[in-house]
C-alpha cells in the first residue's frame, strides 16, 4: 500500500520505460526498413546494369568494364566484377562458396551498402562460352582475335557483381528525422506528463477532502453532511453517496442510542441511560418506584392495556416529579434525587405516590394502581441494588417507602448471600458438593443398619459447610435441585455395593422440576437394589395436598421405595398424612428428643406419636439422639431406630 504520488510516480517511470523501448523497436523497425530500401535500390540498378550490358553487348560490343563507368559517371553508384573468366582461383574463395548458395547478399556500414549478386549464364552468354574455339572479332575496323574461356552450360555461375551505393547521407537524413520525430514525442509526452501532474494534484486534493472529513468529522462521531464542491463529477457522486451514507449512520446511531437508553414504550431513559447518568451525576439519592401485581394487569386486561396503563403512569410521574424520570423495569421507574436525607426524601417520594394512585382512566375503564418505593443513598457502593433491597422490603413491611437507612442490617445480609452464592456456584464448577453420612441405628441391635445422606459443602481452604450454611440461598436463585441431583448421583454410586440401606432427602422444591424429578427416578430405577432406599419427606402442607406429588411418590413406591416423613411433630403434623402417602416410617422432630427428659410436653407428644406408629405399623426413628440417657429413655418408649451425635455425626463414608 503507498501513497497516490508514488503510485503516480510509479506510473510515470514506468510509462517511460514502455515508451523507451517501443521507440527503441521502432528504431530497429524502421532502420531494418531503411536498409530494405537500399538494398532494393541496388538491387535494381543492378539488375538494370545487366539488363543494359546484354543489349550493348548484343547490339554494340560494349564491355561491362565500359558500361561501369558509365554508371559512376552518371551517379554515385559504382560496380565492381569478380569473375572465373579472370581471376580462376575466385571458386575457391569462401565467399563466393556461400553467395552461390545465396545468389545475393549485402553488407553495409555508416557510408556504403554493398550489394553482391552471382553472374549466372543465360542462353546467350554461350554463343561466346559454350565451347573451345577461335573468335576473329571486328571492333572499329581493326581485326582482332581472342581467346574465350569456354566450356560452360546454361545456368553456371561465373562470378558475381558488387554494387556499392552511398548511404552516409540517406542515413544521416534517416536518424534526424527519427530524432526531430522523437523530440516532438517527447514534447507530446512532457504535456501529456504536465497534464497528469495537474490532474494528479486535483484527484490528491479531493480525496485529500474526503480523508480530512473523514478523520476531523466522522471518525470522532460527528455525522455532518460534506458541503465543499468537488472538482471531478465522480467524486461529486462519491460525496453524495457518503452523505448519504453518513445520514444514514447518523439516523441509525440515533435508534440504537434510543433503543440503548430510551424504553421503547413510554420513550423515557431506561436502566442503562440511568447507569451512566450516574456516573456524572451530581445528585445525591436514587428511588425506585414499583406498581403492585401489574403483571396481573397484563394477565387480566391484555398487554396492550397494560402499555397505555404504563404511559399513562410515566406521563403522570414526569408531569409531578422535580428529578430525572427513567423506566427501568416493565413495572418500575426511578427518580434521581437531590437531598440525601431519608426523611424528607420519604416524604417527597410518598407525595409522588399519593398521586400516582389516583384512578386511571383508560380506554373508558377506571384503573386503580398501588405503587412501592425504595430509596438508596449515592454513598453506597451499589446505590441501585440498595433501592431495589429497600422496595422488597417495603413489600414486606406492607410500607409505601423505605429508606436504605432503615433496612442497613437487611443490606448486609444481601451482602453476605451474594458471597455464598458466589462460593457454591464455585463449589459446583470444582466439584466440591459431597454427601455426609450419619448412622442410623436398630434400638433392639445396636448395630448399624442405614445411613443418612446428607449434603455438605467444601470450601477452597477445605472447610466443611453444612446446609445451614449455604442451602437457604441455594433454594434462593434456583440451584438448590442441582445440589439434590448431585448427592443422588454420588451416594447411589456410593451404596451400589453396600449392603446398608441408604436414606436420602426430597424437599418441596426438588418437587417442582420435572426434570429433576425424572432424572432422580431413573437413577433410583437403575440401582440395583432400590429396595434399600429410603427418601425423607419434610412434614409440609404443600406436599400433602399436591396430587402430582402424590403420583410420583406412588411410583416409586412401585420401584420399592420406602417412603419416610422427616421432622414430624415440628409443626403440621396431620396424622392423615401418614396414611395418604402410605408412609413406612416417621422421623421425630430432633427439637422433641433433644428435650424430652426434661419437658413433659416433649415426653407426652412423642408417647403419642409412638403409640399411633405401632398402631399404624410405621417405622420410628429418633433425631438428635446425643446421649446415654435419651438413647435409654426411647429404647424404653419403644422407638425402633436412633440417629444423632452419641453414636457418630456425619461424615465420609471409608
Amino acid at each position: 500500500m503507498g501513497s497516490i504520488t508514488s503510485k503516480m510516480l510509479k506510473i510515470i517511470i514506468m510509462s517511460l520505460f514502455v515508451a523507451t523501448i517501443i521507440i527503441v523497436i521502432l528504431y530497429v523497425i524502421l532502420l531494418n526498413l531503411f536498409i530494405y530500401q537500399e538494398k532494393e535500390k541496388a538491387k535494381i540498378v543492378t539488375n538494370i546494369a545487366f539488363s543494359t550490358k546484354y543489349s550493348q553487348m548484343m547490339h554494340h560490343y560494349i564491355s561491362f568494364n565500359e558500361i561501369i563507368k558509365m554508371y559512376k559517371k552518371n551517379s554515385n553508384i559504382d560496380f565492381k566484377i569478380y569473375s572465373l573468366l579472370k581471376n580462376k582461383n575466385l571458386s575457391k574463395d569462401s565467399f563466393f562458396k556461400k553467395l552461390k548458395k545465396e545468389k545475393e547478399t549485402y553488407k553495409i556500414n555508416l557510408n556504403y551498402l554493398k550489394y553482391y549478386k552471382v553472374i549466372e549464364l543465360k542462353k546467350s552468354c554461350l554463343k561466346c562460352h559454350g565451347k573451345v574455339r577461335r573468335n576473329f572479332m571486328s571492333c572499329g575496323g581493326i581485326t582482332k582475335m581472342k581467346n574465350k574461356l569456354v566450356g560452360f552450360k546454361k545456368g553456371d555461375i561465373i562470378g558475381f557483381v558488387e554494387t556499392k551505393v552511398p548511404v552516409k547521407k540517406s542515413f544521416i537524413y534517416f536518424n534526424f528525422s527519427f530524432i526531430v520525430a522523437i523530440i516532438f514525442l517527447l514534447l507530446a509526452l512532457i504535456a501529456t506528463l504536465y497534464a497528469f501532474s495537474d490532474f494528479a494534484k486535483l484527484l490528491k486534493k479531493n480525496i485529500n477532502i474526503l480523508l480530512e472529513f473523514f478523520d476531523t468529522r466522522v471518525s470522532k462521531g460527528i455525522y455532518e453532511t460534506l458541503k465543499i464542491k468537488m472538482d471531478f463529477i465522480e467524486f461529486e457522486k462519491l460525496k453524495e453517496s457518503i452523505n448519504k451514507a453518513v445520514n444514514a449512520i447518523k439516523y441509525y446511531r440515533d435508534e440504537m442510542i434510543k433503543r440503548y437508553y430510551y424504553n421503547h414504550i413510554t420513550n423515557l431513559p431506561n436502566r442503562m441511560k440511568l447507569f451512566d447518568d450516574m456516573k456524572t451525576t451530581d445528585k445525591n439519592s436514587l428511588a425506585i418506584l414499583n406498581i403492585n401485581k401489574f403483571r396481573e394487569v397484563n394477565d387480566y386486561l391484555s398487554q396492550e392495556m397494560g402499555d397505555l396503563i404504563i404511559k399513562e403512569v410515566a406521563k403522570r410521574l414526569v408531569n409531578i416529579a422535580d428529578g430525572d424520570v427513567y423506566h427501568v423495569n416493565i413495572d418500575e421507574f426511578a427518580i434521581l434525587l437531590n437531598d440525601n436525607r431519608c426523611e424528607k426524601n420519604c416524604g417527597y417520594i410518598k407525595k409522588i405516590i399519593n398521586k400516582l394512585e389516583q384512578p386511571y382512566i383508560i380506554k373508558n375503564n377506571e384503573i386503580n394502581l398501588f405503587f412501592r418505593a425504595g430509596i438508596g443513598s449515592r454513598k453506597e457502593k451499589d446505590v441501585f441494588k440498595v433501592a431495589d433491597i429497600a422496595i422488597e422490603y417495603a413489600k414486606r413491611k406492607k410500607r409505601k417507602c423505605l429508606c436504605f437507612c432503615e433496612i442497613k442490617d437487611l443490606a448486609q445480609s444481601f451482602e453476605r448471600n451474594q458471597k455464598i452464592l458466589n462460593m457454591i456456584e464455585k463449589a459446583l464448577r470444582e466439584d466440591r458438593i459431597i454427601p455426609y453420612f450419619q448412622p442410623i441405628i436398630d434400638n433392639k441391635t445396636q448395630k448399624i443398619v442405614k445411613y443418612e445422606a446428607l449434603i455438605r459443602m467444601i470450601g477452597e481452604d477445605g472447610k466443611v459447610y453444612s446446609p445451614e450454611f449455604f442451602l437457604d440461598v441455594a433454594k434462593s436463585v434456583n440451584i438448590y435441585k442441582n445440589l439434590t441431583l448431585i448427592v443422588f448421583q454420588k451416594t447411589l454410586n456410593i451404596f451400589k455395593n453396600r449392603e446398608e440401606e441408604i436414606s436420602l432427602n426430597l424437599s418441596l422444591e426438588d418437587f417442582e422440576d420435572e426434570n429433576i424429578k425424572e432424572k432422580i427416578y431413573n437413577l433410583i430405577k437403575d440401582f440395583p437394589n432400590p429396595q434399600k432406599i429410603t427418601i425423607e419427606l419434610l412434614e409440609n402442607e404443600d406436599i400433602a395436598s399436591d396430587a402430582s406429588i402424590l403420583n410420583y411418590l406412588t411410583k416409586l413406591k412401585k420401584l420399592g421405595v420406602k417412603i419416610f416423613i422427616d421432622d414430624f411433630g415440628s409443626g403440621y403434623s396431620n396424622f392423615s398424612y401418614l396414611f395418604k402417602f402410605e408412609i413406612d416410617g416417621l422421623k421425630i422432630d430432633g427439637s422433641l428428643i433433644k428435650n424430652i427428659l426434661t419437658d413433659k410436653k416433649s415426653q407426652m407428644i412423642v408417647e403419642t406419636m409412638v403409640e399411633f406408629a405401632k398402631k399404624g405399623n410405621i417405622v420410628t426413628v429418633a433425631e438428635f439422639v446425643e446421649n446415654k440417657k435419651i438413647f435409654e429413655y426411647i429404647k424404653k418408649l419403644g422407638i425402633d431406630y436412633s440417629q444423632g451425635y452419641y453414636f457418630s455425626p456425619p461424615k465420609p463414608l471409608i
